[in-house]
């Protein structure tokens, strides 16, 4: 059994391998949590404005700004790095005040990781697109 004396600055040498991988997988589970917190707020908003997309007189410039301006609000982020696509039975080009009943109306936010997150791995992942849709029927 080696003697105290020999073992002096082990834990030191231990800590100093073994922190930046730890901090590293730290940084990466919060990274992963503000994903999933973006996602979430990207989803709720997409959802708002199916919900007011379905119902009679609505028009779709309507149901974009509205789910811009939650998502301005709630993640702090630019109108101008926001896209909101609003489709009815899968065409983008048809206007949802056009849309009778039975048919489908999607509506998909989507912004950059980069212009929604703050963090560690921000920058890392600035081309990737988070986005979120969500289907409703006209009634």
């Amino acid at each position: 059994m080696a003697s105290p004396r020999h073992r002096r600055g082990v834990a030191a040498v231990e800590f100093a391998l073994i922190a930046p991988l730890f901090l590293l997988f730290l940084a990466g589970i919060i990274e992963f949590g503000q994903v999933f917190r973006i996602e979430h707020m990207l989803t709720t908003a997409s959802r708002r404005g199916a919900r007011s997309a379905i119902v009679n007189g609505a028009t779709t410039s309507e149901v974009q700004q509205n789910v811009k301006t939650q998502l301005v609000q709630i993640l702090s982020v630019n109108e101008e790095d926001v896209t909101v696509e609003v489709a009815v039975n899968g065409s983008a080009g048809t206007n949802v005040s056009e849309a009778e009943e039975g048919d489908e109306i999607s509506v998909t936010a989507s912004i950059p990781y980069s212009k929604a997150a703050a963090g560690f791995y921000a920058n890392m992942f600035s081309t990737s697109i988070i986005s979120a849709t969500c289907i409703f029927e006209h009634e």
